[in-house]
């Protein structure tokens, strides 16, 4: 099958062009052997073009069936689900077509049951899992499949299999988590604002009568609120646009380069979730590219498969620097140690682990390691803001409160 690729020497030069290989693994080995980096692989139109010819009778294959770019991601839940009894079975020594089609009937999603029929289809017919898994990117990302091709061609996919399981459940369980952890503070702050619209549109209004009746003239704060009341009530469409139009050209300005650095730099560097948004990132970064190192991906590839899935950018700049490190062969323990966003205990481990050549098992354990500090860490913060948000809130109400009730009671007492 020819396959186009680009590649960099060690001297840095770029290079491209087309060569033959059965899989897109081995055109990477191909490469190599070349002394050439692989910085990107692609089966070419042509051949495409003529797989679909090849098979005009038979079972549908995916380019006929369906656009899986167009599909709905299928949750990470279900993947886990796959994985984690995609290696029981392999293990249980199973056929893996069976395996996927034995899996695809206990699959309740009905999207990914139709993923599975397509793969159990595809693998059926003879190509391997790696590539039918490649035909459906809505479900499994560049890292899974690169996981799996490295499995096969080690004859290890069981073993990358449950590798594989274990970082995806780590993974939900940290999304979990952070949810959890996240629910009540935003509640609190739901209840808040429920409580300041109620004050506005309904309590206000009926003390400002109140004080019409009376004839008396409120103290300068009660009628600072009642007019902000009687402001926002008066005008309550108009902004209601601005409010719309505000949040409109925020979201539009938050799809921007300079928006996603800002909210990247805010993550990574603000005082009060420094500690816990860097702790969780590298423990999640270092997870991810030692189980793919474990996985038997060269180190390059796996430097280039975590680039591709991380979306913070000083992350990606950091995963680019480590890539032209790599290729210029050097260590990438010194890029660790340079970078202010790296924990200077998980950069001195990284430099531990190359000297020993044990680099994939260290990466996983430091990471899972950074990943519970940055857990407990978010916790701590959590149980710090759900009392700070109690407390303002009570602040603001109680405030509102007595600007109300206090002149009334001095306008009581009078009356006496």
């Amino acid at each position: 099958m020819p396959y186009a690729y680009k590649a960099k020497s060690k001297s840095g030069e770029i290079s491209t062009g087309v060569l033959d290989g059965h899989t897109e693994q081995e055109a990477r080995e191909s490469l190599r052997r070349q002394q050439l980096f692989p910085l990107s692989v692609t089966e070419t139109k042509s051949n495409q073009t003529s797989s679909k010819k090849s098979k005009k009778s038979g079972r549908l294959t995916l380019n006929k069936r369906s656009k899986p770019s167009r599909r709905r991601k299928i949750p990470r839940t279900e993947i886990l689900f796959f994985t984690t009894q995609l290696a029981i079975m392999c293990r249980s020594g199973i056929d893996l077509a069976a395996s996927i089609h034995n899996i695809a009937q206990q699959t309740t999603h009905e999207a990914f049951r139709e993923t599975l029929l397509e793969i159990h289809s595809e693998v059926s017919d003879g190509k391997s899992v790696s590539a039918a898994l490649e035909n459906q990117p809505h479900a499994f990302d560049a890292t899974y499949i690169a996981s799996v091709a490295a499995g096969e061609a080690a004859g290890r996919v069981p073993h990358v299999l449950n590798r594989m399981a274990e970082l995806i459940r780590n993974e939900v369980r940290l999304i979990s988590t952070l949810k959890q952890v996240m629910a009540y503070p935003l509640v609190l702050v739901g209840v808040c604002g429920l409580v300041l619209l109620a004050l506005i549109f309904f309590v206000l209004p009926q003390f400002a009568q109140v004080f019409q009746d009376l004839g008396t003239v409120a103290p300068p704060f009660t009628q600072l609120l009642l007019d902000i009341s009687s402001l926002i009530r008066e005008n309550l469409l108009i902004l209601s646009l601005g409010t719309i139009a505000c949040s409109a050209s925020l979201f539009c300005w938050s799809r921007t380069e300079s928006a996603h650095r800002r909210r990247d730099s805010f993550l990574l560097y603000f005082p009060l979730i420094r500690a816990a948004s860097q702790a969780v990132m590298i423990g999640r970064v270092f997870q991810l590219l030692g189980t793919l190192l474990q996985s038997g991906i060269p180190l390059l590839e796996s430097l280039q498969l975590c680039q591709r899935s991380l979306k913070n950018m000083h992350y990606q700049s950091l995963f680019q620097r480590l890539e032209d490190e790599v290729i210029s062969g050097r260590s990438i323990g010194s890029i660790f140690m340079k970078a202010d966003f790296i924990p200077r205990g998980a950069a001195q481990m990284v430099l531990t682990a190359e000297q020993t050549g044990n680099l994939g098992t260290v990466l996983t354990e430091v990471g899972s390691f950074f990943e519970d500090e940055g857990e407990r860490q978010v916790k701590g913060l959590t149980k710090v803001l759900e009392p700070a948000i109690i407390v303002v809130t009570g602040a603001v109400v109680a405030g509102i409160v007595l600007a109300i009730m206090l002149p009334l009671l001095d306008v009581s007492t009078q009356s006496h």
